[in-house]
């Protein structure tokens, strides 16, 4: 398999040899400095060749060092930040086996298509594994100089996992989605609370990753996983390119209509039900624009041909419910809307960031209708927890909010606000206007 990973490897064995520090503790302290700066300017020629790009965001080169650094961890970055970058091309310096800990099935496979595309040795436990499988994972591992193997947390304690991984202990353990941990995260996974049990059974280091903690959340990632002296960092989440907007009425069809014809590039329409993410798309079918639904009720192949024609550029726009997204990474969403309004801020913030990764404007907007806060309120009446009634609320806040909409979600996740916004409508009315009104080019470009 001639892959870029595949040909950096060779000329890399063919470069360096181990080393062993020897000496006084300040000779070993000095050797261990280089070898950390050694192994950085590896990462960075793991990424040129492996990747294509020429370097690392700030961002992910602060978060590369730490997790080279062998620490336990833990790493806050936006949503398009780049955080798998973060912990895979370490995994590929380093070498060995990378567990990876992942919530959803989608982002675990798009992950998994994209290292093996680049030849790195990976596989994800999303299906039936029988003991044939396992066996020869066993030994790929030993094969492979870097192997990622990815499972939900369900999956641990599993015995085919310990067929998988007999004879070898792990160089890392990567917990993705981390906020998932956390009774007080957004899309508590009781689950996650099994990973206790690989901690005790490997001494390694584990760096936990997310996109949406609060402070509070922070804290319980750490508490729970038991992390020794841990690093944090917490990258800003302010996306300047991203401009956050809500409009308060009774029907939100001729301004969602008016922005998606004449905004070009692909978009995402949010909803709280299944059957409205059917109505939405037949009204922009009807207004002539390229619109499929997608949610949990669909057929997994009409699903995954919905998603491929999105992805190829064949449909522009997918009306869709919160199952759509996780693991998707395509850079040219200039629009996110919601028809629907979402349970909380982490979540909508979530969905919001699948806009503009690409750096250039985008748009987030919320439609903060009768309709859509009736229907939310009902499904947060089934059963709904004191704590999700509590996220909920301060989502409706952030909608009703005629204070700066970047400060208010920078503040609700711990964070300090920049001294002026200008990517929001209290602050730039002017450029709602220009995204509402505008003539078929991307506006603020």
């Amino acid at each position: 398999m001639q892959r870029p990973f595949r040909a950096w490897w060779r000329v890399f064995k063919g470069r360096f040899g181990s080393s062993h520090s020897q000496g006084s503790p300040l000779d070993r302290a000095n050797a261990t400095a280089t070898q950390t700066q050694m192994q950085y300017r590896r990462a960075q020629g793991v990424l040129r060749a492996v990747w294509g790009y020429p370097d690392f965001r700030a961002n992910q080169a602060h978060a590369v060092r730490r997790v080279l650094s062998g620490s336990d961890g833990l790493v806050l970055m936006p949503t398009g930040g780049g955080k798998s970058i973060s912990f895979q091309v370490p995994g590929l310096v380093l070498g060995g086996l990378t567990l990876v800990i992942s919530p959803l099935v989608s982002l675990m496979q798009d992950q998994v298509a994209t290292l093996a595309g680049r030849g790195v040795a990976a596989f994800a436990m999303t299906g039936s594994v029988d003991l044939r499988v396992a066996r020869f994972l066993n030994r790929r591992i030993v094969e492979a100089p870097a192997f990622f193997l990815y499972l939900a947390p369900e999956r641990i304690g599993s015995p085919l996992l310990a067929t998988i991984i007999e004879g070898h202990v792990p160089t890392r353990l990567i917990v993705d989605e981390a906020h998932c941990i956390s009774s007080w995260g957004h899309d508590f996974r009781p689950a996650y609370r099994q990973i206790h049990r690989l901690r005790h059974a490997w001494n390694v280091p584990c760096v936990a990753l997310t996109a949406t903690a609060t402070p509070r959340v922070a804290r319980d990632i750490c508490r729970v996983l038991d992390l020794q002296d841990p690093f944090r960092l917490a990258f800003s989440f302010a996306r300047d390119n991203l401009f956050f907007a809500v409009r308060h009425g009774v029907d939100p069809g001729p301004d969602l209509t008016r922005i998606l014809s004449q905004v070009e590039g692909s978009s995402i329409v949010y909803d709280a039900s299944r059957e409205g993410t059917e109505v939405w798309a037949e009204k922009l079918r009807r207004a002539g624009l390229k619109a499929a639904a997608y949610h949990a009720g669909m057929a997994a192949e009409e699903r995954a041909r919905v998603q491929d024609a999105w992805l190829r550029g064949r449909t522009r726009i997918v009306v869709a419910t919160n199952a759509f997204g996780m693991g998707i990474d395509k850079p040219d969403v200039r629009v996110v809307a919601h028809v629907g309004i979402p349970d909380s801020i982490e979540a909508w913030y979530q969905e919001a960031g699948r806009a503009g990764r690409d750096g250039r404007p985008a748009l987030s907007i919320v439609f903060d209708t009768p309709d859509a806060r009736s229907s939310r309120e009902a499904i947060m009446g089934m059963g709904a927890t004191r704590r999700q009634r509590s996220r909920f609320a301060a989502m409706l806040r952030w909608l009703e909010r005629e204070a700066c909409r970047n400060w208010g979600v920078l503040g609700y996740f711990g964070q300090a606000a920049p001294d002026e916004c200008t990517a929001c409508d209290q602050c730039r009315p002017d450029l709602l206007g220009s995204w509402l009104g505008q003539p078929a080019r991307t506006p603020m470009g």
